[in-house]
């Protein structure tokens, strides 16, 4: 079995925009000796996570940035729907790569990624060595943030996370190797429902998406009873917090209310309850399972919960029914206004610090491709400000942003777009983004992926904008 021959084809696949499915994906493994579909899924997983790490430690990109070339990573990967009876025993659905960059970066303390460089390839050594790069290491560790992850598959949900601040735990033996082949600060095996009494308040920042089910026998927190597993792992995964630490918790299904627009009664008003009580809960964020997590194996309906810190004083409880908290996540874009990175102290979607941040999608592509000529390059700026006047022409459509690059850093054409419009069914507005690269006659949009463009023809690219944006693009002008 040839596991460092596999996980570099398929990140190279993956670099190169080459799309598989589950029987082509298989059918790759068989090639390198991988027959076991456990394998084969555990393996093209660990492949998705270390080109992700790789763009979310890019010192040249900005936050936002990242997100976007790791959304594109998402719609390239193949559907890991692969299913054993053990995955599904162990409920192990790892979480997809945008979610899982800005939970990790949500818990992220400022200036914690000083002189870190992403790492170059996947093994160094022999069947013993590690996954390596050239991280900055500090001798004295104890001036530096320290990050736990306590139920980490093959440590997806750690990727905008420093490998040497990392702490991991894992109890299947497939994803512990892997964990066990990345520089982790610690890959321990402990039961998550009991971390060892040294890790009390010990952490700076604490991410974990603990598998679903229900408990034998309910677990007592004070006076809290608590009888779902997810539950229980994600506190005793706050108990590792220091008070004033930031924690992202992703557990199953959407808040639902009565009747008084209180947390329907039963297991999830007693887990909030407890929250709330002794947390600073900054957001819950319920996140449509179908579109936003599909390719991970499961459309489940999911929430994020923030945490920033413990309460000094612990009172109340979960809040009435509001609609921030009833307000579902369709869309990547949502999700990054949502969870608020441009202003870590509010959920709130984004405004002035989104507006200086242009849209750009590289994507995961690598191309270096010779320039058209001059005369080529000004008719492309001309049918750049074409679309620019055809959005400042559609009704309901305002904010309108855009950057001409003649060329990029990676040698291409490329027009970056931005438009927000009225939505009267959710939020009050949404945000329309794409990049077309000329010379390569791409076309790339948020949550619906690349289209090759037949020409540069601006009637041609119409269906493709309505496609993307149906709500904008067939209003009329």
């Amino acid at each position: 079995m040839d596991k460092k021959g596999y996980i570099s084809r398929i990140r190279e696949d993956l670099k190169g925009g080459r799309k598989h499915s589950k029987t082509t994906i298989e059918s790759i493994a068989k090639s390198f000796g991988i027959a076991n579909k456990n394998l084969v899924k555990e393996f093209t997983e660990l492949a998705i996570i270390l080109n992700a790490r790789e763009i979310a430690h890019d010192s040249s990109l900005t936050t936002y940035e990242k997100y976007l070339d790791i959304v594109a990573l998402y719609q390239s990967q193949v559907n890991l729907s692969m299913r054993t009876s053990m995955s599904v025993l162990m409920q192990q659905y790892s979480t997809p790569a945008p979610i899982s960059f800005l939970a990790s970066s949500y818990i992220l303390k400022s200036g914690s990624l000083s002189g870190y460089k992403a790492f170059k390839n996947i093994v160094k050594g022999g069947t013993k060595g590690k996954i390596v790069g050239n991280a900055h290491l500090t001798n004295d560790k104890n001036d530096f943030p320290k990050y736990l992850e306590p139920s980490a598959g093959n440590g997806l949900l750690t990727i905008a996370l420093p490998y040497h601040y990392t702490h991991v735990n894992e109890l299947d033996d497939v994803r512990l190797a892997n964990l066990k082949e990345q520089p982790f600060a610690k890959v321990s095996s402990w039961d998550a429902l009991k971390p060892p009494a040294a890790y009390d308040r010990t952490f700076d920042g604490i991410v974990t998406n603990p598998p679903f089910g229900s408990l034998s026998q309910p677990e007592l927190f004070g006076k809290f009873k608590i009888k779902r597993l997810e539950h229980a792992m994600a506190l005793n995964a706050l108990r590792c917090m220091k008070d004033d630490g930031k924690a992202a918790i992703i557990i199953g299904g959407h808040t639902t209310w009565d009747e008084h627009g209180r947390v329907t009664a039963g297991t999830n008003r007693i887990f909030l309850n407890y929250l709330y009580h002794f947390y600073n809960v900054e957001d819950i964020i319920p996140i449509n399972g179908k579109k936003l997590y599909s390719r991970q194996g499961t459309s489940i309906n999911t929430r994020l919960i923030l945490i920033d810190g413990a309460k000094a004083v612990p009172d109340g409880a979960a809040p009435l029914k509001n609609i921030l908290h009833s307000t579902v996540v369709n869309t990547h874009e949502e999700l990054w206004d949502r969870v608020g990175l441009g202003n870590s102290r509010s959920p709130k979607p984004q405004t002035k610090d989104v507006k200086v941040i242009k849209l750009r999608a590289k994507a995961i592509l690598i191309k270096q491709k010779q320039l058209p000529s001059m005369n080529t390059q000004k008719s492309f700026e001309i049918i750049h400000n074409e679309i620019v006047d055809y959005l400042k022409n559609i009704k309901g459509a305002y904010q309108i942003e855009d950057v001409f690059e003649s060329p990029n850093k990676y040698g291409d054409v490329v027009s970056h777009f931005s438009a927000r419009y009225e939505q009267k069914d959710r939020w009050n507005y949404r945000k329309a983004q794409f990049v077309i690269t000329w010379n390569q006659l791409r076309l790339f949009i948020p949550d619906f992926g690349y289209r090759t463009l037949p020409d540069t023809d601006i009637k041609n690219l119409l269906p493709l904008l309505k496609e993307g944006f149906p709500l904008l693009f067939n209003s009329p002008a």
